[in-house]
């Protein structure tokens, strides 16, 4: 409830005023983000669970990802439809949602393999992600676009750094350590206010229940299931990264994947809806999963 307080205020805000969610993205993204990144791998060991992350979020990826086409074929679904279940469904909120949520609920020793999840859940976004919104179009593929996206996200360079100072244990002066401990501070509540706001902007209209349906239940309860088969597979039982890879994998459909289906034209109402209904339903789904780990 005090993360939903947190996103309610969002939402307030974006129905009350026109804001750009463009440039309150781009700000989260490109300043937050990375000073929150270093932050957390500068001040946390790495060990080798993080190869562990990598695989686990790879596997859930691309298990949602076959079952959806798989249903899909089944289905008979249209092209578009087909590109616009794989946005909705193999995506999930790893970052302004799960992030706060394992912080909150999990502490701090869990917050840096979120972080991790969410730094892959948005190289396979802005790779994968941008691929199958472009392919689902009728327009030509912009491959490069996507390439050039990734290598351009500064969150990166900030992780690589970060895991460089901590490896060779190099130590910021006290002043600039204050700041990107504060800037870091401010990432977590900025980018849920703008979560909120990306959901205000979402109008349900007229919905394909079927494919919602498949959608909400893939989302929110197949995908940690394939979480907990993975951790059952590892021997990764009763361990912190157990927790956090169940808890991130029943995210709701990430808010990202709206902006790519408006941008084109892949089916942005049954898109918009999921990630609507899925964040609306997590908040039953995820107390339960909580009960589970």
């Amino acid at each position: 409830m005090p993360i939903f307080s947190i996103f309610i205020i969002g939402f307030i805000i974006g129905k009350l005023k026109k804001l750009s969610i463009d440039s309150l993205s781009y700000v989260a993204l490109n300043v937050f983000y990375p000073f929150l990144a270093f932050n957390t791998f500068y001040t946390n060991d790495i060990t080798v669970e993080f190869l562990y992350v990598f695989i686990a979020i790879t596997f859930i990826v691309f298990s949602t990802y076959f079952l959806i086409l798989i249903l899909a074929k089944i289905f008979k679904y249209n092209k578009k439809r087909k590109h616009a279940m794989l946005l909705a469904g193999v995506f999930m909120n790893g970052g302004n949602y799960g992030l706060p949520v394992v912080l909150f609920a999990l502490g701090e020793e869990s917050f840096v393999y979120a972080m991790m999840i969410m730094v892959i859940m948005s190289i396979y976004m802005n790779t994968i992600g941008l691929y199958i919104a472009a392919s689902g179009t009728d327009e030509d593929v912009p491959k490069r676009e996507a390439l050039k996206k990734t290598i351009k996200m500064p969150i990166i360079p900030a992780i690589f750094v970060g895991i460089l100072f901590q490896l060779f244990n190099v130590k910021l002066p006290g002043s600039i350590e204050d700041t990107v401990s504060f800037l870091s501070d401010a990432a977590i509540p900025l980018i849920m206010i703008v979560l909120g706001i990306q959901l205000s902007t979402i109008a349900i209209r007229k919905i394909a229940v079927k494919p919602v349906v498949l959608l909400v239940v893939i989302r929110l309860i197949v995908s940690p299931i394939l979480a907990i088969l993975f951790v059952y597979l590892f021997g990764l039982n009763d361990t912190v990264l157990a927790s956090v890879l169940i808890i991130i994998a029943a995210m709701p459909t990430a808010a990202n994947t709206t902006m790519f289906s408006v941008k084109y034209r892949v089916e942005p109402e049954l898109v918009s809806s999921t990630t609507l209904i899925t964040t609306v339903l997590s908040l039953i789904t995820l107390p339960v999963w909580f009960l589970f780990v």
